[in-house]
């Protein structure tokens, strides 16, 4: 009974493998995309979770929503992240992102089982960075990226994805418990790989912002956030009058100038 219950389980227990991506994401600075493969894990884990023994309680929303997030948040996510290594220029990289969000969304409404939900995001992207890798290679006279990107990021990362659709689409009718989590897990280890080491529009130079408590909720950092309060401090001193703009910034007499 009780390796039931946990071949059951599975699934929900899988989907947990996108906690590395979710973290290498964050870690390199891509923010956006961590998101993303939290939103993803969320649903794929409540979703299964309402197919298992004594989990319905978990169920918060009809199967029928969970189960059509669950297919969006993984077409996105598989978006988001060939976005991120075309490594677009804004702002063409956000259009492009609200664009693959807009389009999914309405594609998987329609149908969230063809093989189009994931084809499309995936040819669509591919199309995108071949044009754009084949003009930087035909200005540069070279190849484009580093031969590194290929063979660290590319290929094995594009491995991973064709095994996770392969599962997805041919195998599952073999065991749906064992071939289904194996997808989770190769899906994310897709979104791992293909994700770049460093996100080029995530912090000004040096090292890429890290996620924290400021740049979640105020969108800086901790010393763009010093600085703006103590610039805030100087012209309060010296302007008095803007304290009753804001009574809540300290008060200080303005001491008379000397001649």
């Amino acid at each position: 009974m009780g390796s039931i219950i946990a071949k059951m389980l599975l699934p929900t227990v899988s989907s947990l493998a996108f906690m590395p991506a979710i973290s290498v994401a964050a870690k390199r600075g891509f923010h956006m995309e961590a998101m993303v493969y939290f939103f993803t894990m969320f649903f794929i884990a409540i979703y299964h979770a309402c197919d298992g023994p004594g989990l319905s309680i978990l169920c918060f929303m009809r199967y029928e929503i969970l189960e059509y997030f669950s297919v969006y948040g993984t077409a996105i996510s598989m978006w988001v992240t060939l976005i991120a290594l075309g490594d677009f220029d804004e702002p063409k990289r956000s259009t492009l992102t609200m664009f693959g969000v807009l389009t999914a969304g309405v594609r998987i409404y329609q149908d969230r089982w063809g093989y189009g939900v994931y084809s499309g995001p995936i040819g669509t992207a591919v199309l995108m960075i071949t044009v754009k890798w084949l003009r930087k290679m035909k200005d540069k006279k070279g190849l484009y990226p580093e031969k590194s990107v290929y063979t660290q990021q590319v290929g094995p990362g594009f491995c991973f994805g064709a095994l996770a659709l392969m599962l997805r689409f041919f195998f599952e009718e073999w065991d749906y418990t064992y071939v289904h989590s194996f997808y989770h897990v190769s899906l994310a280890m897709a979104f791992v790989l293909v994700l770049p080491k460093t996100n080029r529009l995530g912090g000004t130079g040096g090292n890429p912002a890290k996620l924290s408590c400021y740049t979640l909720c105020c969108c800086g950092t901790k010393p763009a956030i010093k600085d703006k309060i103590q610039t805030i401090w100087s012209t309060t001193t010296k302007r008095p009058w803007i304290r009753a703009c804001d009574p809540g910034l300290p008060f200080r007499r303005p001491q008379p100038e000397t001649k």
